[in-house]
């Protein structure tokens, strides 16, 4: 990661376009009781866009216990608004990410290092940190891309989940009265 890069072209339209086909495609688990989506991946971006904001991160790369707080915070901030009956530790969205091909973790031992089930001690032993590919990096720097990034995940991936959640209550509401 070198820290003078000098980049000609870039399409930003282009990268826009491509990470938020990712995002729409995020794998993300469900809320046990209720069948609401949970917002642990989205929101563990939305931490990175936010300490961009805030000036915490320049470089690409991410510590766990640095984006702890900051998401920790976030969460707080979008759970009631996505009704989330309960908190996802940052371990889970930290280590699984990495499926959704953006998200990269750097291991002490350079090589892949695989777990069935992330903690927190787990993380701290040997994960490094975290990264983001180059071109999503690149994306975040640009303040009005951030935006409409950080815009995008909140209407798309916080807000709408519990549009969903309604709509499949409707519908079986509506189930319900016709039988």
């Amino acid at each position: 990661m070198e820290q003078n890069k000098i980049i000609h072209f870039f399409d930003y339209n282009k990268a826009f376009k491509h990470y938020t086909t990712i995002i729409d495609s995020m794998r993300q688990g469900y809320i046990k009781n209720s069948g609401i989506r949970k917002i642990a991946k989205p929101i563990l971006i939305l931490s990175l866009i936010y300490g961009i904001e805030k000036g915490l991160y320049n470089t690409n790369k991410f510590e766990y216990k640095e984006l702890e707080h900051l998401y920790n915070e976030i969460f707080d901030k979008y759970a009631e608004l996505a009704k989330q009956s309960e908190k996802t530790p940052l371990c889970y969205p930290f280590y699984y990410l990495q499926t959704d091909s953006f998200w990269h973790l750097s291991n002490y031992t350079h090589g892949e290092t695989k777990t069935l089930s992330p903690t927190s001690a787990w993380i701290n032993n040997n994960v490094e940190y975290a990264y983001i590919d180059e071109e999503l990096w690149l994306l975040l720097r640009n303040e009005c891309y951030r935006n409409k990034l950080k815009n995008y995940i909140i209407e798309n991936k916080i807000l709408k989940v519990q549009t969903k959640h309604n709509l499949l209550l409707k519908q079986f509401i509506g189930w319900l009265l016709a039988v």
